[in-house]
């Protein structure tokens, strides 16, 4: 007899939709967990055919749940219960195939008719897990504000979502829509949830719609199927499979400094200060960190006199111009090329700027998609001081 899995701390409901099932449904078993951390004990314990979850619970909660599931070898359906249901995004979400949602107060003979459904899609093949794409719609639904680490093979990304809405994506070297495309172009992609949002900058106001649509397409232009077969592949071996895929450079080798250093610091449940984010970020000769009164608040082989009050002086210029012709927002940044092909990057806040020396053959725009998020907080921070 199939075994379906019903998640939620409401001990009432587990008993009423047990007692239901059992006068109604002959043909699965109900096994219950009050969180997501016993619902995972329950899936490694046991064959599980269906999990349904809902999303607020102690402990672990529906979300952090469903991004542990896509991280499991065996391919499990999902419907969650949510209070934030609207027939749209049941409609899209039944589109999919692989995810889908009911909402609270849970009518128990819908509830029961999605079981019986999503059991028999499930032994046709048609019903396959968690997919990205579905996960990323269930937090729009569910009005999520957090940070979702991607990961496929050897490619890792980061996903900022605000209330429901995308902000901002990073895949070194790309940010904004574009790392958002290529993310969600990623097929059978790993899934982590940090409730927080470790970006503060609005980047993207593309619908999600939109963007799960423009990464469907760039997936299957790119023929992505073999995704995770390439986790074993040699360095090389990995060289000469993407060698063919532009924009996909990046994702040969180790991960970025910067990219690499949020993802620790996610794991380990912190958050990346600005600092630490300064010193990974690649190819920086030297660099300082002024607030608005001059004082430096972070620096790093400033030897040269002179290179402080420069990046001070820049700054400033910079809002006495804004200023002068009007402009609602300072500029995002200034580059200066030096005789030796060095380049200087400033990047001009009104708490703070920072004055970094990059080295030859490294792209300053990297740096800035590095440090914006952790720039952007250190502002926000600076303002409600």
């Amino acid at each position: 007899m199939k075994k379906v899995l019903v998640v939620d701390d409401d001990h009432g409901f587990l008993l009423s939709l047990q007692d239901m099932c059992r006068e109604r449904a002959d043909s699965f078993e109900v096994v219950t967990a009050g969180n997501g951390k016993e619902a995972l004990a329950v899936l490694g314990s046991q064959p599980i055919d269906l999990v349904v979850t809902d999303l607020k619970m102690p402990e672990m909660d529906g979300f952090e749940l469903v991004s542990r599931m896509s991280r499991l070898k065996n391919s499990v359906p999902v419907i969650a219960m949510t209070a934030f249901g609207t027939p749209e995004m049941e409609d899209r979400l039944m589109d999919l195939g692989t995810f889908q949602y009911i909402e609270k107060p849970v009518d128990f003979e819908l509830l029961l008719q999605k079981i019986k459904d999503g059991l028999a899609a499930g032994a046709k093949g048609i019903v396959s897990g968690v997919s990205l794409s579905s996960f990323l719609q269930l937090l729009e639904l569910d009005r999520k504000t957090c940070t979702i680490m991607a990961r496929a093979g050897r490619r890792l990304g980061l996903l900022f979502f605000k209330n429901g809405s995308l902000i901002n994506a990073y895949a070194e070297p790309l940010t904004g829509l574009d790392a958002a495309f290529e993310i969600i172009s990623w097929d059978q992609a790993e899934i982590e949830i940090h409730n927080f949002c470790r970006n503060r900058k609005k980047t993207i106001d593309a619908p999600l719609g939109f963007i799960l649509i423009e990464g469907a397409r760039l997936s299957d232009e790119r023929g992505e199927g073999g995704v995770t077969q390439d986790a074993g592949m040699s360095a090389e071996e990995a060289d000469d499979e993407f060698a063919q895929l532009d924009d996909l450079d990046f994702a040969t080798g180790p991960l970025p400094p910067s990219t690499a250093a949020m993802a620790q610091s996610l794991e380990q449940g912190g958050k990346v200060t600005l600092e630490e984010t300064l010193n990974a970020a690649p190819g920086v000769n030297r660099m300082v960190l002024v607030a608005k009164d001059g004082t430096a608040r972070i620096q790093r082989n400033i030897d040269n006199k002179e290179f402080k009050p420069f990046v001070t002086y820049v700054a400033v210029a910079a809002e006495k111009i804004r200023g002068i012709l009007g402009y609602g927002e300072l500029p995002s940044h200034i580059i200066l090329t030096q005789e030796k092909g060095e380049q200087l990057l400033i990047i001009p806040g009104v708490e703070l700027s920072v004055g970094i020396e990059v080295q030859p053959g490294v792209s300053p725009t990297k740096i800035i998609a590095a440090i914006g998020p952790a720039l952007a907080e250190a502002q926000q921070l600076e303002l409600q001081a």
